[in-house]
């Protein structure tokens, strides 16, 4: 008769690093106690733990019953990737919530690559009485899933050159649009609550605050700020650093007179402006551009041959075809124009669409002798 299995020290770490340690018992919104790796079970007021107790009691007890339940009702045969996976999940969702979910029934049935699939509708909590997704439960959803995919024999390469994915719509169909409420643990009066944190910040928001913190601290705009550990880690720019950076770009031909970059630093730590007096009102500092970079604003002259508008070096063959052609529409203007004015009784009267021979000749040859014009400038004109 073969062992059950147990969860291997890769689920244990798994489980530990969702479920945070606490070190002092910690009552939870219900009522109940939770303390070590999500225990509860004999949590009371003032109990305290190590971690390597916490581990024990992890292992030896709430694992477990949870490790009988998989092995009692998954009938399919499981590597321990994805026995360690399935041990994480129920240990989060609970056993009845598993007994009832498609995981179970996929997972007797064959379907592996679906039941894993399944574990992702598991990520919504409730949250200040809301049943919200919550990006803690999206994250241990995606690393559980993945360790259930991971084959024990290795992965299997497919490299994209051999086998290029497509794009499904109906996976991008069943992606919820709904954002992530991220979570913190907060203790309130001896109460263990989960709130929103910043829910109003978007990520560039969030990005332009740090960036716009950063800057801060090294040009000096809080004074009262303590420096941070990064600021002495090599590799972080100092505000001299800063300064020379800023005056090598405003003068590109090396230190001048006038320090931009010192003009422009003071101006950011300055407290609200005064009126200064008129002899020490500062002078306006107009960085000097080299000669090379202002000539590449100037057009480009023509050569001598061609300041004129004409080149003397252009071919017969290049202009004489437009030139046939515009005299030809200037010779069908005025013979539609000669046709429209001519008297009824020297028209053709064969049909009565004849009126319309000389305006429509007229209206055509008008529009070659323009086309023909402007290409035969363009011909004479042509640059090479």
């Amino acid at each position: 008769m073969a062992l059950p299995m147990r969860t291997s020290g890769v689920g244990v770490e798994l489980i530990k690093s969702f479920e945070g340690f606490r070190a002092r018992a910690t009552r939870l919104p219900n009522g109940a106690w939770i303390v070590g790796f999500g225990h509860t079970a004999s949590a009371r007021e003032g109990v305290r733990v190590t971690r390597e107790d916490a581990e024990l009691v992890l292992r030896h007890h709430d694992l477990k019953p949870i490790e009988a339940l998989i092995s009692e009702r998954v009938l399919t045969p499981l590597s321990q990737n994805e026995f360690d996976a399935l041990v994480s999940f129920v240990f989060n969702i609970g056993p009845e919530a598993f007994l009832e979910s498609n995981v179970l029934a996929l997972l007797n049935s064959g379907e592996r690559l679906q039941a894993a699939e399944g574990m992702t509708a598991w990520r919504k909590g409730r949250v200040d009485g809301e049943v919200r997704v919550v990006d803690a439960l999206v994250r241990r959803r995606a690393a559980e899933k993945a360790l259930f995919l991971e084959h024990p024999s290795g992965r299997i390469p497919v490299p994209g050159a051999l086998l290029r994915p497509q794009f499904d719509p109906g996976a991008a169909l069943a992606m919820s649009r709904e954002r992530a409420v991220v979570i913190e643990a907060r203790t309130e009066d001896g109460r263990t609550s989960a709130a929103a944190r910043a829910a109003a910040e978007t990520a560039p928001q969030a990005a332009a605050r740090a960036v716009a913190e950063r800057m801060s601290k090294l040009l000096g705009d809080a004074p009262d700020a303590k420096p941070s550990v990064e600021e002495g880690v090599t590799g972080v720019p100092t505000a001299d650093e800063i300064t020379r950076a800023v005056s090598a770009l405003a003068e590109p031909d090396g230190p001048g007179e006038n320090h931009l970059d010192e003009t422009v630093i003071k101006a950011r730590s300055v407290s609200p402006p005064q009126a200064p007096a008129p002899q020490e009102a500062p002078q306006p500092v107009r960085p000097v551009m080299p000669e090379a970079r202002r000539e590449i604003l100037h057009p480009p002259s023509l050569p001598p041959s061609r300041q004129g508008g004409l080149n003397g070096d252009v071919s017969v063959m290049r202009w004489l075809p437009y030139a046939l052609l515009s005299g030809l529409g200037l010779w069908g203007v005025f013979e539609g124009i000669r046709r429209t004015a001519a008297p009824a009784v020297a028209r053709l009267p064969s049909s009565g669409s004849e009126a319309f021979v000389g305006p429509l000749l007229a209206f055509g040859s008008a529009m070659l002798s323009v086309l023909a014009v402007y290409y035969l400038y363009r011909a004479i004109t042509r640059q090479d």
